[in-house]
C-alpha cells in the first residue's frame, strides 16, 4: 500500500502543480492581455485628446482669421460708405452748380415805334416765380423807355460747402431783384422791384425773415466790400449784376439764376401774362 500511496500523492502533487501552474498561466495571460486593453484603451485616450487638442487649436486659429477677416470687411464696408458719401456729395455739389432757378418772367405786352420805325418805349409785366413756374408776387407792370431792358440785381455767393450740403439758407446763390430800366434811362430813374431790406418772394420760407436774411439784405454792400466780415458769414461774393436784352413785342422771358452764381435772361415760349396789379410808367 505504501508505495501505491507515494504514487498517489505524486500524482495528485503533479496535477495540482499542473493546475496552478495552469492557473498562474491564465491568471498572467489575463493580467497580460487586461493591461495590454487598459494601454490600449488609454494610450486611445490621449490620442483622442491630443487630436481634439489639435482641432480645438485648429478651431481657434480659424476664429481669429475669421476675425481679423470680419474685421478687414468691417473697415472696407467703412471705406466703401465714406467713398458712396463723398461721391453722393460731389454728384449733389455738381447737380447744384448746374440747377437753373428761375426766379422770375418778363412778359413783353407792347413795343411803341416813332413814325420812324425806331423804338420809343414798350411796355413789359414783371412778375416773380416759385420753383415750379407758378407766380409767387404780383404782377408789375412798367412803362421803358426804348426796348433794351435791364433789370438790376443783388446776388450773393455762398462757398462751395454750403451747396454741397444743401444748407437751407446758403446752399444756393442769391438775388435780389433791385429795379428795371430801358437804355435810355440812368438807373437810378429805374423802377424798383425788391425793397431793399425785405425777403426777396423768391426765397419766402414762412412770414417772419431770420436774423441771417436781414443782415444779408440790409448790409449787402459791407459784406461785398470787407472779405472779412463776408467770410464769416460764408459768402464767397456779394455784388451787383445786371442781365438786358433787347425785347420783341408778344415774346416772354425767363430770368434764371444758377446756384453757383450767374444770372441769365433767356427768351421762352409766350404764355398769357398774369392780370397786371401795378401799373408803373413814364
Amino acid at each position: 500500500m505504501g508505495p501505491i500511496v507515494d504514487s498517489m500523492r505524486a500524482v495528485n502533487s503533479f496535477v495540482r502543480t499542473i493546475l496552478l501552474g495552469g492557473l498562474v498561466v491564465l491568471i498572467g495571460a489575463g493580467g497580460y492581455i487586461g493591461y495590454n486593453e487598459y494601454y490600449r484603451a488609454d494610450r486611445m485616450l490621449r490620442d483622442q485628446q491630443q487630436r481634439l487638442q489639435q482641432a480645438q487649436q485648429q478651431l481657434d486659429s480659424l476664429q481669429q482669421e475669421l476675425a481679423a477677416k470680419a474685421q478687414q470687411i468691417e473697415s472696407m464696408a467703412e471705406e466703401i460708405r465714406l467713398r458712396d458719401e463723398k461721391i453722393e456729395r460731389l454728384e449733389l455739389a455738381r447737380s447744384l452748380l448746374k440747377t437753373d432757378q428761375r426766379l422770375a418772367r418778363l412778359d413783353v405786352l407792347e413795343v411803341k415805334h416813332d413814325e420812324a420805325g425806331e423804338a420809343q418805349s414798350c411796355i413789359v409785366q414783371f412778375v416773380e416765380l416759385a420753383p415750379n413756374g407758378a407766380p409767387i408776387s404780383s404782377p408789375k407792370q412798367f412803362e421803358i423807355r426804348g426796348d433794351v431792358v435791364y433789370i438790376d440785381n443783388w446776388i450773393v455767393k455762398f462757398d462751395d460747402e454750403y451747396i454741397e450740403r444743401a444748407d437751407l439758407e446758403r446752399g444756393t446763390s442769391l438775388c435780389l431783384f433791385r429795379r428795371i430800366f430801358g437804355e435810355s434811362q440812368t438807373p437810378a430813374d429805374g423802377y424798383s422791384l425788391d425793397d431793399v431790406g425785405m425777403r426777396p418772394q423768391a426765397y419766402a420760407r414762412g412770414s417772419v425773415m431770420s436774423e441771417f436774411e436781414q443782415r444779408l439784405w440790409s448790409e449787402f454792400w459791407e459784406f461785398a466790400n470787407n472779405p472779412k466780415k463776408a467770410a464769416e458769414m460764408g459768402i464767397r461774393a456779394a455784388n451787383g449784376e445786371a442781365v438786358s436784352i433787347q425785347v420783341r413785342e408778344g415774346m416772354a422771358y425767363n430770368i434764371t439764376l444758377r446756384n453757383s452764381g450767374g444770372l441769365s435772361i433767356e427768351p421762352v415760349p409766350h404764355a398769357a401774362p398774369e392780370s397786371a396789379t401795378d401799373n408803373t410808367s413814364l
